[in-house]
């Protein structure tokens, strides 16, 4: 049987590095921002809303490889630690009092 100390999984979680996102250029930024962003928390984003001007062809290759290198495999890890944790059978535990 798996068992998971709460207070070491805090403590894990604490310590870890601040996810940041890499450096991007403005017009990925904006992609980001006004994109990306939004549609991942089930925003709808209109294209009379967006700036075409405000990006090229070469911010929506930047952001693809960003999605792909950055975002997706970020999303891929944190889901399967939320599956092992979910799959986790509670336990319970008797604690003496003195």
């Amino acid at each position: 049987m798996i068992t998971v100390s709460i207070k070491q999984l805090v403590s894990a979680i604490e310590e870890a590095d601040v996810f940041n996102l890499p450096d991007m250029s403005e017009g990925t930024t904006y992609l980001y921002d006004n994109l990306y962003n939004k549609l991942s928390r089930n925003i709808g984003v209109r294209l009379s809303e967006l700036n075409f001007n405000a990006f090229g062809l070469n911010d929506v290759y930047a952001m693809r490889e960003l999605y792909t290198d950055v975002l997706e495999h970020n999303e891929n890890k944190a889901g399967g630690i939320t599956r092992a944790l979910r799959s986790l059978p509670p336990a319970t535990t008797s604690t003496v009092f003195v």
